[in-house]
């Protein structure tokens, strides 16, 4: 985590968590988060392709000129990004413990901005690790010039465990593992 904000609230999540695996969603108190809200998220798994927006502070919906409530997080992410954010979310409920990564969030015309995701697994109110308190925290929301962000990239993942082991990653970069095939006609 490099941003202040990030390590903010790894901090209070850690607090609320009394030496338990994970809070409850009922401990988590937004006025205590107060210069943090704009860019938290809550999220709820329904399953692992659908992770909804329960809330989405109006930090978030601004870079993207659009509401989340009830969307599926993973929507803003495509491909390969997808995968390993899924991955990323997965992880941090199964572990349960805080993940993050950096991405860049990309406008229509290109331009891009650095962004640090933070996931923190929360217990819903029938007691199963199903949530998730998120932030997403624009390094340099300038560089954006206020065009909405419309897509993003994965640079960086630092998960709470990986779930599947076919999916690799590290600094700078990110993969799946295939197996390589080799022509022997020698």
């Amino acid at each position: 985590m490099r941003h202040p904000n990030s390590r903010t609230l790894h901090a209070y999540w850690d607090a609320r968590r009394r030496g338990g695996s994970a809070p409850a969603r009922a401990d988590i108190a937004p006025q205590d988060l107060g210069a943090l809200l704009s860019n938290l998220f809550l999220l709820r798994r329904m399953d692992q392709d659908h992770h909804v927006f329960r809330l989405a502070g109006t930090g978030l919906c601004r870079l993207h000129q659009r509401e989340f409530r009830d969307q599926n997080f993973l929507s803003l992410w495509s491909g390969h990004d997808r995968t390993l954010i899924s991955a990323l979310l997965e992880g941090a409920l199964s572990a349960p413990a805080p993940a993050s990564a950096l991405a860049d969030a990309v406008t229509l015309d290109g331009r891009a901005c650095a962004v640090e995701l933070s996931v923190l697994p929360l217990r819903g109110p029938e007691g199963q690790i199903d949530r998730v308190l998120g932030l997403y925290q624009p390094l340099d929301a300038a560089r954006l010039g206020g065009r909405p962000v419309v897509r993003h990239r994965v640079s960086l993942i630092n998960p709470a465990r990986l779930p599947d082991p076919s999916v690799s990653v590290f600094a700078g970069r990110s993969r799946t593992l295939r197996p390589q095939l080799a022509a022997n006609d020698g």
